[in-house]
C-alpha cells in the first residue's frame, strides 16, 4: 500500500506528461514499433530526454540505463499508472452543445472512458440518444452512477447551477470531476477537480498571437 501512495505523489507536470507519453507510443505500436530509445521518443515530443527520464523514474524507469524501451511492455504499463487498464465508466452531466459533442467525441471510448450516463434538467433533451446512450432526467443521477459504478463525471452545466451539481455527485460517489463550467468547485478532500477553461485558454492563445503580430509589425518597421 505504501508502494501505491509513493506512486501519486508526482508532479503536475509529470502526470499531465503521462497521457502524451502513452499517445505517442500507441502511434508507435500501431506501425510495428518494437523499441524506442528515451531520446527518439523524447524527440518526437519535442522535450529532453533527460526530463522523460526524470519522469519515468518516479515509476521505476521501465528499462535498464542504455537500453531502449520496449514499446509492447511500456504501453500496458503507462495505462496501468494512468489507472485506464481497465475502462472507467464517465458520466456527462449537461447536454447542451458542449456536452453533446463531448458524448459523441469517439476518442472517450477509445482511451478507455466509455460514457455510461448522460444526465440533463431540460425535459426538451430527456430522451435524445447520443451514440447509443439516452439522455436522463437529473432524478436518475444518483441511481446510474452506483448501478454503473461510475467514479468521474464531466460537468458542462451553467454556473449558477455548478456547485450544487458538483455536491450531488460527491455524494453519490463521484471522487473525479472535469469541470467545464466557468466556476472554482468546492469539494471535499479525496476528490480530484479538473478545470477547463475555454475561454482562459483563448484568451492565452490571443495573448501569444499579439505578441506574434507585434514581433512581425517590429520586423517590417526595421526594415
Amino acid at each position: 500500500m505504501a508502494k501505491n501512495r509513493k506512486s501519486c505523489e508526482v508532479p503536475d507536470a509529470t502526470i499531465h506528461r503521462l497521457p502524451l507519453y502513452l499517445e505517442k507510443l500507441k502511434l508507435l505500436q500501431a506501425i510495428g514499433v518494437e523499441d524506442v530509445s528515451s531520446r527518439q521518443l523524447a524527440e518526437s515530443l519535442d522535450i529532453k530526454a533527460s526530463q522523460l527520464r526524470h519522469d519515468f523514474h518516479y515509476f521505476g524507469g521501465f528499462s535498464r540505463p542504455g537500453r531502449p524501451y520496449q514499446v509492447e511492455k511500456l504501453v500496458p504499463a503507462l495505462e496501468q499508472i494512468i489507472g485506464i487498464a481497465e475502462p472507467v465508466p464517465t458520466a456527462i452531466i449537461g447536454a447542451g452543445h458542449l456536452g453533446q459533442a463531448l458524448a459523441n467525441y469517439q476518442n472517450l471510448d477509445l482511451q478507455g472512458f466509455p460514457v455510461r450516463g448522460i444526465f440533463d434538467a431540460n425535459p426538451k433533451l430527456i430522451g435524445l440518444e447520443m451514440r447509443g446512450q439516452p439522455v436522463r432526467d437529473m432524478d436518475d443521477l444518483e441511481t446510474v452512477i452506483r448501478d454503473e459504478k461510475i467514479k468521474i463525471a464531466i460537468l458542462t452545466v451553467p454556473s449558477a447551477h455548478a456547485q450544487a451539481v458538483a455536491d450531488r455527485l460527491v455524494k453519490a460517489g463521484i471522487i473525479g470531476i472535469f469541470n467545464f463550467a466557468p466556476t472554482d468547485l468546492k469539494v471535499p478532500e479525496g476528490v480530484a477537480v479538473r478545470n477547463e477553461r475555454l475561454a482562459v485558454g483563448i484568451m492565452s492563445l490571443s495573448f501569444k498571437v499579439k505578441c506574434i503580430l507585434q514581433s512581425q509589425e517590429e520586423g517590417i518597421a526595421e526594415v
